[in-house]
């Protein structure tokens, strides 16, 4: 009987520690990658967040286009999209020698005809580093995000 008991607790214990490892292995797992072909995780350029619509509207008097979400009461703007890290990179940069405090974040978006048109002008910013052009991109972008994805067309 008490052969019984120490095997028992041997199981468990060595299932206890299989499990624990497993899991510590699966919670720093950093390749997940997206079960859906419908969309790409794009890397959108986050100048702020403001509590209400007046305090965006003074906070973004100096940008040239931008486009915003509410979420929880709060807006969030944004001021550039891509879909490529080098161009990340390069609009950072960008923003940078402009003043701007810059952050990313990283949505899904499913959009075919976007994504479409944001490969080309991703294919233009790539090949550029004239500061004029980055700025035209940067605003022909935000406007057909809102265009094909915000409004449907």
């Amino acid at each position: 009987m008490k052969k019984y008991i120490l095997l028992t607790i041997l199981a468990i214990s060595i299932g206890f520690f299989m499990g624990k490892l497993f899991l510590e292995q699966y919670d720093n797992y950093e390749g997940i990658k997206l079960t859906s072909s419908n969309g790409e995780i794009l890397y959108f350029i986050k100048y702020g967040e403001y509590n209400s619509a007046d305090e965006m509207e003074q906070g973004t008097l100096n940008l040239e286009n931008y486009i915003y979400n509410v979420i929880n009461n709060r807006y969030y703007v944004y001021v550039g999209i891509t879909n490529d890290k080098d161009n990340l990179v390069k609009l950072h940069n960008y923003f940078s020698k402009k003043g701007f405090n810059v952050l990313t974040e990283e949505f899904l978006i499913t959009n075919k005809k976007f994504l479409e048109v944001l490969k080309n002008y991703d294919d233009i910013i790539k090949t550029t580093d004239d500061e004029v052009v980055l700025s035209s991109i940067c605003s022909q972008v935000l406007s057909k995000y809102e265009e094909i994805v915000v409004n449907d067309g």
